[in-house]
């Protein structure tokens, strides 16, 4: 991620969510990630149409399918992204620069609607074409995402093929209902399997934009929308906490009591500083005096161990209830929703729980073993707040949703676009609900960038009408 994308998630992302609260005022523009997103996506287009026509006009085209899957299920998940984030953008004829000149920087938008189709007709494609016969041309070393591993790259083209499916469910449910019942036939990802960029896989990666976001004057804090799926009262001791991820996505505020803001609330009075690396390297207690729990401090020190996530095994089982749950493409069958509900919450616990551990800087709050155990397991799966309820679909769908949201803690941008397919039944306070609508709730998409009207000016008429909007719905939304 850039630090644009990052500046704008801890300034805007989060409070649209709810899955934080920024005190005060927010220290970024909302269009400041914009260009970054729209830049680098269009880059790895480029790159993914020219590669695309070497291996079609080769040798031995289908010696390449390995490759082409890869490159097809990576431009699908950064095209799933990019097109939530704009809504309708160039696609189809987009890209081809390299190939066909500057006459193809100049080229219409694709409807997202049409996008989705393309990219659910991709990743089938991927997922049957991957190979391990020994004619298979390999990257070999190159390939440091998923090291050459086709079982998983199988994995995580299903499984992004199942969360394509179901994002776009409620607008064309003959289409994604079809792909939804093969995905559910065909290997998925699984406990253990989550796809993200992890800095201990790959030499040399580190992420100084995220350190960067959280010590360049951020005011994010622990909001009460999340903190009440955590604990069962305020208790500033922290007795009320049931949920271990709560003690590891925040900590407690500078006087060392667990004190989330309220959701909404239109004044907020924050002194700390809860992210000064020099001051908390030296006295981790020395937060600035701040009023209000921040993230925690270790999703802000570590650059080299904690991931920045994809798709998490959570998130595909979560995805997998909610097709039972609601009868997607499959008949709906409530024990079996609860089946795998129960196994995203238990992975989510896992994966957080393991990155904590394994994290060499992590000291104060460390879990003392990485392995989950049984009562750390039992209190949330137990808990009213969580606890599947096979007579009530309805409710369980909201805690589908709920569990799916909090697995996303750090990936708030897929949350946001839970928040919107959804049509608002993720997490939300029902407390100044008009301070949020006010600042929050009508930001649905990122304008285009200022070079589409410079660059791609009567292209861009033409999707605008020559007035681009925050607040004009993307095609998921109800």
């Amino acid at each position: 991620m850039t630090a644009g994308e990052y500046s704008v998630m801890n300034s805007w992302i989060y409070p649209i969510t709810q899955q934080g609260v920024v005190a005060g005022s927010n220290s970024y523009n909302f269009d400041g990630a914009r260009g970054s997103l729209w830049t680098t996506y269009y880059q790895a287009l480029a790159n993914y149409r020219l590669i695309q026509s070497r291996i079609e006009t080769s040798a031995t085209p289908a010696n390449m399918n390995n490759l082409y899957a890869m490159l097809k299920t990576l431009i699908a998940y950064k095209t799933f992204k990019t097109t939530n984030n704009f809504g309708n953008i160039p696609y189809s004829k987009a890209g081809y620069a390299p190939i066909n000149g500057a006459v193809a920087y100049n080229v219409p938008y694709d409807k997202q609607e049409d996008i989705y189709s393309s990219l659910l007709t991709d990743l089938k494609w991927a997922v049957d074409n991957f190979s391990t016969d020994a004619t298979q041309y390999s990257p070999g070393s190159y390939d440091t995402f998923l090291k050459g591993d086709i079982a998983k790259w199988i994995k995580f083209a299903n499984s992004l093929r199942l969360y394509v499916a179901i994002t776009m469910y409620n607008k064309n449910s003959s289409l994604a209902g079809t792909h939804i019942a093969e995905a559910l036939s065909k290997p998925l990802l699984t406990d253990g399997e989550d796809i993200g960029l992890w800095p201990t896989a790959i030499t040399g990666l580190e992420f100084q934009w995220r350190q960067w976001s959280f010590t360049q004057d951020c005011n994010l804090r622990m909001g009460s929308t999340m903190w009440n799926l955590f604990s069962d009262n305020n208790d500033t001791d922290g007795s009320g906490i049931f949920d271990i991820r709560a003690k590891i996505f925040f900590e407690t505020n500078g006087a060392n009591n667990w004190v989330a803001i309220p959701q909404n609330q239109a004044t907020i009075t924050e002194t700390g500083s809860p992210y000064n690396i020099a001051n908390r390297d030296v006295n981790w207690s020395n937060k600035g005096n701040s009023n209000y729990s921040a993230f925690n401090f270790y999703f802000v020190k570590d650059v080299k161990y904690i991931p920045e996530l994809i798709l998490t095994a959570a998130q595909v089982y979560f995805l997998k209830a909610e097709a039972y749950n609601r009868g997607l493409g499959v008949t709906a069958n409530q024990a079996t929703a609860k089946a795998a509900y129960d196994a995203g919450v238990t992975a989510s616990l896992t994966m957080w729980k393991k990155i904590a551990f394994n994290t060499p800087s992590w000291v104060v709050n460390k879990p003392a073993q990485e392995a989950l155990t049984a009562v750390e397991l039992n209190q949330v799966l137990t808990n009213t707040k969580v606890a599947y309820n096979t007579g009530d679909a309805s409710s369980s769908l909201l805690k589908i949703y709920a569990q799916t949201w909090i697995d996303q803690y750090r990936q708030p941008y897929d949350a946001w676009t839970l928040l919107r397919r959804t049509g608002g039944k993720t997490p939300m306070s029902s407390i100044g609900t008009g301070n949020y609508t006010g600042k929050y709730g009508t930001l649905y998409k990122f304008k285009y960038p200022d070079e589409e009207q410079s660059f791609n000016n009567a292209n861009w008429k033409t999707e605008t009408d020559g007035s681009d909007v925050t607040n004009k719905k993307i095609w998921i939304q109800p």
